[in-house]
């Protein structure tokens, strides 16, 4: 018993203390690139959303107790440039109710050599599937949504593009047993393999954001065991060689996609200075539990990431156009523990205005909303679309209604009443002054010209004389 006892806190004294350097090593970790927001009508400055994972030194999910997600804000301060800022919004996804949607790719090689056995007896292949099984396990139905598609050196970019995102846990284990077996003419074509993912991912991601109105967080996993490989008889025009290479990692930086690279097998038959720049992190395995445990730290990698969101200092796109903007974060634990991230860098286009890549959802927009309400610039910034708007309006009526009259006033005087010439019966009206020639009684001097009001006056042109003549002689 007392054995038993002391083995259990012989246990206990090294797990304290494995956790304890794992959280002393622990520190932020960028998840992905900086993505610049629309904000308005709260704030017509740009705003910045990072997602962030902890990680110790080798980089696997640390666990160490992050403050609550209402004072996870204040815990964290955003370095960028000269300036420190505070976060307007700030959210932990592990343990949330409503975690963030999102969307996983699974590369897996099926080359020639994932026959070869391992010491336990099954082939890498089946080790693999086996992994991706229990990967699978922990997906969650109603926020997660996963391709697993295989590659080899035939009909790649088209089965990759081709790839069947699938929303339930039943559909994607049933397409992890469906994965074809490796063929023994199958090369790796790693290179393209990872260049089409990211297009495919990319594509899905962003129809995902039209539907929602939000980006998933994305992942894009590739397992290999060897090198990129490509040999006649395989799809022409295939990424190979240093070219090759450096066209892919430079891809796969300005994608901001997470790319976890896993190589499995013989490490002295893989490329692992390849599968580091084809990747955000790299890991190694050799046997079914280390494949096991890494697919599991990849989900996690998804799965709990800080997502903080601060306002640019900067009042608009207009100034924000030619910079490159250098960010790193802080956070502050309840233990009083700061972790650092690495930096983080975003650039504008070197010609034209940056240009947003979402809006703030509708959690960030409340949280900036709250904000600045105590502040007199944050309710400017609301009334003014309105003020602007009102203005417009005003102006418009003022062109339509009131320009017209002062340049064409004829058109709006109307025709003069009938009763200011005639009585009620009909006659003329008599009125003091001079009556109209013709009906006054000065008429009566020149006899025989009397007529009556009915009779109508008719010109007689003269011919006699142009009008030249005539206007000569009077």
């Amino acid at each position: 018993m007392r054995t038993r006892l002391l083995k259990l806190a012989l246990f206990a004294a090294a797990s304290a203390v494995a956790v304890f350097a794992q959280s002393a090593n622990a520190h932020l970790d960028f998840a992905g690139n900086l993505q610049m927001l629309a904000c308005d009508p709260v704030s017509s400055a740009p705003c910045f959303r990072m997602q962030l994972n902890v990680v110790d030194a080798q980089g696997h999910p640390a666990g160490v107790e992050l403050p609550e997600n209402a004072k996870l804000p204040a815990s964290m301060r955003v370095h960028l440039e000269n300036e420190e800022l505070t976060p307007f919004y700030a959210a932990a996804e592990h343990g949330s109710s409503a975690p963030q949607h999102r969307v996983a790719l699974v590369l897996i090689d099926i080359s020639g050599s994932m026959n070869r056995k391992l010491s336990t007896g099954n082939t890498r292949f089946e080790a693999a599937r086996s992994a991706l099984e229990d990967f699978l396990n922990q997906f969650q139905n109603g926020y997660d949504e996963v391709a697993i598609v295989p590659f080899e050196s035939h009909h790649v970019i088209d089965t990759i593009r081709n790839a069947r995102f699938v929303t339930t846990r039943q559909d994607a284990l049933a397409a992890a047993t469906a994965l074809p077996l490796p063929g023994p003419r199958n090369n790796t074509a790693l290179y393209s393999a990872v260049s089409a993912g990211l297009d495919t991912l990319s594509q899905q991601a962003k129809s995902e954001a039209a539907q929602s109105g939000k980006p998933p967080d994305t992942l894009l996993i590739v397992m290999t065991d060897g090198t990129n490989e490509i040999l006649r008889g395989d799809d022409p025009g295939l990424l190979a060689g240093p070219a090759g290479l450096e066209q892919v990692s430079s891809k796969v930086r300005q994608s901001g996609m997470q790319v976890i690279g896993i190589g499995f097998g013989d490490p002295s038959e893989i490329d692992q200075t390849a599968l580091k720049a084809l990747s955000t992190k790299s890991f190694m395995a050799s046997g079914y539990d280390e494949l096991r445990r890494i697919f599991a730290l990849a989900h996690k990698l998804l799965t709990d990431r800080l997502t903080a969101t601060f306002v640019s200092p900067w009042p608009d796109r207009a100034s924000l156009a030619g910079r490159t903007l250098h960010v790193t974060a802080d956070l502050t634990l309840p233990s009083g523990q700061v972790l650092t991230s690495t930096p983080q860098v975003w650039s504008a286009p070197a010609i034209g205005l940056p240009l947003y890549e979402g809006r703030c959802s509708a959690a960030e927009m409340k949280a900036l909303l709250d904000e600045t309400s105590g502040t007199t610039g944050g309710w400017i910034s609301v009334v003014r679309p309105l003020v602007v708007f009102g203005g417009l309006a005003a102006l418009l009526l003022i062109l339509w209604f009131w320009v017209p009259r002062l340049v064409w006033p004829e058109q709006y005087i109307g025709e003069v009443p009938a009763a200011r010439w005639l009585g009620s019966s009909g006659s003329r009206a008599q009125r003091p002054g001079r009556d109209p020639t013709g009906f006054g009684p000065q008429s009566k001097q020149i006899e025989g010209l009397n007529r009556a009001p009915s009779e109508g006056t008719i010109v007689q042109p003269d011919f006699t004389r142009t009008r030249l003549e005539r206007y000569g002689k009077e």
